[in-house]
């Protein structure tokens, strides 16, 4: 539930949509998603349906719809028989928000739901923390290959007050720790079953990715249900060796080392490819988060200095040339929304310097085409704005075409494109802007 896991022995619900919990020998739950869900139909963004198609609503008015707080309530009812049945919960762990708003109840904590151990209480024990970097400490956990598989895919935010819990040196298990040493990863009793809290992920693996992490957390969750016994080996059956063992503990040891090894080597070489692969952005990308970042870094990397520590001043200068910088993207052609905010910026800097500053528009217009196939970028009442107002509209993929020109060495082409955008009015003619 939020983190969806493919597979023939798996069922993607969300959190109020899923058949009886006490059906499943294991639930997955993200516990940002499963507050999102709430918050939104506690706002009337969203109306989900129970398996037996029933709306949930804040405050049903009708036989076909069911009140929150009521689903709410069954739902930790059958958390609490799946782990009485000996089943495993895996959180996605965050830190405890309160949850308000909900008509005919309380203000709950996101991990109401959850039924914890005596002396366990989750708004106490499971702190705030951010981060992206994590080592696991015991990879004989069954689902210690689920976080390694993800390593370079962390994002947790929160941490679990181990040393605070009375019985946690006898029956619970630290699994995976941030490089700062806090428990991300952690394995819990509850009833006849055991909970598992695990760090965060960015976003869910893609393609062929998606399913071998599914299969790597099914496995290690069928390890769990097959074994339930608390506690680990008893010290003294180091005393009962059989031969070739230590050999074989020496092997082992050895592998985790190179594994070890090899995910650092991982995670750096896919920091280098994106690194460079993200420059493909400037081909089909839009927005503030996936455009923007990536035009801002090619520019730096032309040579221009860039200001932009105000997302909405951007203005780059090369030698005693500058320039306010503007940026957008669409489907078809772009229009004229970027015009009147660079207008209004150009307006703005009048009043300042009693001049005004030279403006450059970059656009990636028809962004889904390849470049080569794109109709004209810009509607023909920006480019007649442009060469009203004298500044330049250039193609993101012009500047993709500039920044390859520069990794190339090609500093002839790099400083003619340099020049272009300070000398166009209007469109700037490439063969990647047509």
């Amino acid at each position: 539930m939020g983190v969806p896991l493919p597979g023939t022995r798996v069922d993607n619900y969300n959190f109020l949509s899923a058949p009886s919990f006490f059906d499943y020998d294991a639930m997955v739950v993200d516990v940002r998603a499963l507050t999102h869900l709430i918050e939104n139909v506690v706002d009337g963004s969203l109306e989900p349906e129970t398996f037996a198609h029933q709306r949930v609503c804040n405050r049903a008015g009708s036989s076909d719809e069911v009140m929150l707080a009521d689903v709410l309530a069954r739902r930790r009812d059958e958390t609490q028989r799946v782990l009485a049945n000996g089943g495993v919960v895996v959180v996605y762990a965050q830190p405890p928000v309160v949850l308000r708003g909900i008509d005919g109840a309380d203000a709950l904590s996101s991990y109401w739901w959850l039924p914890a151990a005596e002396g366990v209480r989750y708004d106490e024990h499971v702190v705030a923390a951010e981060g992206t970097q994590a080592q696991i400490v015991d990879y004989q956990h069954p689902l210690a290959p689920a976080v390694l598989g993800q390593l370079a895919n962390i994002a947790y935010r929160a941490r679990v007050e181990v040393d605070d819990i009375a019985f946690f040196a006898t029956r619970g298990k630290v699994f995976a720790r941030s490089y700062g040493g806090g428990a991300i990863g952690v394995e819990m009793p509850a009833a006849q079953g055991r909970i598992v809290l695990i760090p965060a992920i960015k976003a869910p693996p893609g393609g062929d990715a998606r399913y071998a992490y599914s299969e790597v957390m099914q496995a290690g969750i069928r390890r769990m249900l097959g074994v339930m016994a608390e506690g680990r080996q008893p010290s003294w059956l180091s005393q009962h060796a059989l031969p070739g063992l230590d050999e074989r503990a020496a092997a082992v040891a050895a592998a985790r080392t190179q594994l070890a090894t090899s995910a650092k080597a991982l995670g750096a070489a896919e920091a280098s490819l994106d690194e460079l692969a993200r420059y493909g952005a400037l081909l089909w990308q839009e927005g503030a988060l996936g455009l923007e970042p990536v035009v801002i870094d090619a520019l730096k990397m032309l040579g221009f200095t860039v200001y932009d520590s105000n997302s909405e001043e951007i203005e780059i200068k090369h030698g005693d040339e500058s320039a306010l910088i503007e940026i957008d993207a669409s489907d078809g052609a772009v229009g004229m929304a970027a015009h009147y905010r660079l207008r209004q910026r150009i307006e703005r800097a009048i009043e300042r310097r009693g001049a005004a500053p030279r403006g450059l528009l970059l656009i990636n217009g028809h962004r889904l085409k390849p470049p080569a196939e794109r109709a004209q970028q810009a509607s023909d009442a920006l480019r007649l704005a442009a060469e009203t107002m004298r500044y330049c509209i250039a193609p993101t993929a012009a500047l993709f075409e500039a920044v390859r020109a520069q990794m190339s060495g090609e500093d002839a082409s790099v400083e003619a494109f340099r020049a272009a955008l300070f000398r166009t009015d209007g469109v700037l003619e490439t063969p990647a802007s047509t």
